[in-house]
């Protein structure tokens, strides 16, 4: 049943109860479309707008002036209903009829929710008062009502798609990827979800933030210190901090991109491929395949000879060490086995599914992969072979550096390039301009023996 700060409108059926001495009487009234109520011997008493507890303070001030002593007690008998509009990312988005008892987050779920791709604190709520933000995160780990209000009639949800995010990882009460609030500020998102655990290392916390250049940089960070009031930290896109636990204080390495990932793993998606960031605890003699076996091994979707490990020296710069996972998991090579680090940070990137056709076509570039095309038809894809294609020596190169020519190629793979070379005298253009050079150096010649020789006789 609808509480007390429930408030009224057109729609509601009432039940109205005035106790006396000796008798009590019940009634049930509709609001009607002016927001009043008839109740005889009271009259008409205007409560749309009001909430119940002051509805029933105003029929029992007019009670007081028709009965010596009368008890007053308002109920909601039958809450009105109305039609909501939801739109933008939602599973069901349209019109439905709600309940007034509904609040937004009702709403919404009944809808079928938010999808993968909407934001939860940037949702969009017309109403006649004007536009407003709701953050339903806040609701649902806060338990804020605030960000939860009441349905109204007429009213419009929109849920915009899902704004720049970041990552939690480590000893925080709830781990994983969020959407940067409204103010940006992290010491807000920490206290939404719920803060640091209790054995936590807040003074020895990692930011990762991605640079102007797109480069990667992590830096130790005080949280103590950077959080204490007014300080704060404003949040980045793509920013990761992880928080390590008191109890495990030691030396870690962090893993990201394609990697099958364990059920601790924070995932996220780049380019519709599965990626982790996760970061583990480094014992001595760990190398490349420790870790990488710790991580649930390469993902289907890994680009294997692109692995890359980023290591901060203490008084040097930043190194970029690549690694050839190909040649370390596949063929056994040691040699990229290499010894970690404290602090390393080891990047898998996910395998482009673009075959690529240079050279001598009308449109060269990455062409989508598919598994039943062959050479020629990619080329056919990139606008077909120019005017000076030399179509005959047309050759594939794949990612592992082999070559083949067009007709001997096996069937194609992600990141292969297709070559269209070019032919070097075709048309009878080309024939001509070589004519004409062979008939200005044969003038020159002769105008120079002319000069140093004198005239040419007979």
């Amino acid at each position: 049943m609808p509480g007390p700060e429930y408030r009224l409108g057109p729609g509601d059926v009432l039940e109205v109860q005035i106790a006396g001495r000796l008798d009590v009487e019940r009634s049930q009234v509709f609001v009607d479309p002016t927001g009043a109520i008839s109740l005889p011997p009271l009259g008409s008493i205007l409560v749309g707008g009001l909430t119940l507890l002051e509805a029933q303070r105003r029929v029992a001030a007019r009670a007081s002036g028709v009965f010596r002593f009368a008890n007053v007690t308002l109920a909601v008998a039958l809450p009105r209903t109305f039609e909501v509009t939801l739109s933008g990312e939602v599973e069901r988005p349209g019109t439905f009829a709600v309940s007034a008892l509904r609040r937004l987050h009702e709403v919404i779920l009944d809808a079928g929710g938010v999808t993968s791709r909407g934001s939860l604190r940037r949702v969009q709520v017309t109403r006649k008062s004007g536009v407003t933000e709701v953050d339903l995160l806040s609701f649902e780990l806060g338990g804020d009502l605030t960000q939860n209000p009441f349905a109204e009639e007429g009213m419009r949800i929109h849920v915009p798609p899902r704004g720049p995010s970041v990552i939690l990882t480590g000893a925080v009460r709830r781990p994983g990827e969020y959407e940067i609030g409204p103010t940006g500020s992290l010491r807000a998102l920490l206290e939404l979800v719920g803060g640091l655990s209790q054995a936590s290392a807040g003074s020895e916390a990692r930011l990762t933030r991605v640079g102007s250049d797109g480069r990667k940089e992590t830096t130790a960070i005080d949280l103590g210190t950077a959080l204490k009031p007014p300080a704060d930290v404003p949040l980045e896109p793509g920013d990761a901090l992880f928080v390590p636990s008191l109890s495990v204080l030691q030396d870690v390495v962090e893993l990201r991109g394609a990697f099958n990932g364990t059920p601790e793993s924070t995932k996220t998606t780049v380019a519709g491929k599965t990626t982790i960031l996760q970061r583990f605890e480094l014992a001595q003699g760990d190398r490349v395949r420790d870790m990488v076996l710790r991580a649930g091994g390469p993902a289907a979707h890994a680009e294997l000879r692109l692995a890359l490990i980023e290591r901060g020296g203490v008084t040097g710069p930043r190194q970029r060490i690549p690694i050839d996972l190909q040649r370390l998991i596949v063929e056994k090579d040691d040699t990229q086995n290499i010894l970690l680090e404290n602090g390393d940070v080891l990047t898998l990137p996910i395998v482009e599914d673009k075959v690529y056709v240079i050279g001598e076509v009308k449109t060269p570039g990455a062409v989508d992969f598919r598994p039943d095309l062959t050479p020629r038809e990619y080329v056919a894809l990139a606008g077909g072979p120019s005017a000076r294609a030399k179509v005959a020596s047309v050759f594939v190169t794949f990612r592992s550096g082999k070559s083949y020519g067009m007709a001997d190629a096996p069937p194609l793979e992600p990141g292969a390039v297709v070559t269209v070379p070019e032919v070097a005298v075709k048309w009878w253009q080309d024939y001509l301009a070589i004519t004409q050079s062979i008939a200005s150096l044969i003038l020159g010649i002769t105008g120079l023996f002319v000069i140093f020789n004198g005239p040419i006789t007979k």
